[in-house]
């Protein structure tokens, strides 16, 4: 029998990266999750920005991260430098300042592309799941370990599940693009 709460866990997986995948796009406005995984050289291991720093929006264009230990500023400076993320920044008294410059129209549909291709790499995932399941139950039904009428009502079931995780693909892709586009 397919474990319905493990399928479900693993699309729901699907839609959790897909949803940390789009915040990484840039929009007009500041967020600090722009920088917060940004990998740090710290104490001799690699750790994500938001473990050594508190990362701030004081307003719609900047971001500041403010290391908790000072002798983390350089190798918080160089990391930003090398993700080559398109912003502006200066390092003042203890603290970086980020600036997000005004994207342009090209830039923001190149962005919406993005989103978009980035929707069906999770659709396409969710697809392949569901294939897996669907051929599982099918297996099952012609090994009679499931009648042929538990095989159509665990079919119904299993595309309810794409279908709402699917619906919430769309929309989180949807909201992300319309953030992109605002001016």
């Amino acid at each position: 029998m397919i474990d319905f709460a493990k399928e479900e866990k693993d699309l729901k997986n699907i839609l959790a990266f897909f949803a940390e995948d789009i915040k990484q796009v840039r929009t007009g406005r500041a967020s600090s999750s722009l920088v917060e995984n940004i990998q740090i050289e710290s104490y001799g291991a690699q750790m994500p920005l938001s473990h050594v720093a508190a990362i701030s929006t004081p307003d719609a264009r900047s971001i500041v991260v403010k290391p908790w230990d000072k002798s983390t500023l350089p190798g918080i400076e160089s990391a930003i430098k090398k993700a080559n993320l398109g912003l502006g920044m200066v390092a003042e008294s203890g603290q970086v300042r980020l600036t997000i410059p005004q994207l342009t129209e090209d830039r923001r549909k190149e962005f919406a592309k993005l989103i978009g291709k980035k929707m069906e790499e999770a659709k396409k995932s969710i697809r392949k799941q569901r294939d897996d399941i669907w051929k599982t139950i099918q297996e099952e039904e012609r090994a009679k370990l499931i009648s042929e009428n538990l095989k159509f009502s665990q079919k119904e079931k299993m595309e309810k599940m794409v279908e709402e995780i699917t619906k919430q693909i769309e929309t989180l892709a949807e909201k992300k693009e319309k953030e992109v586009m605002e001016i």
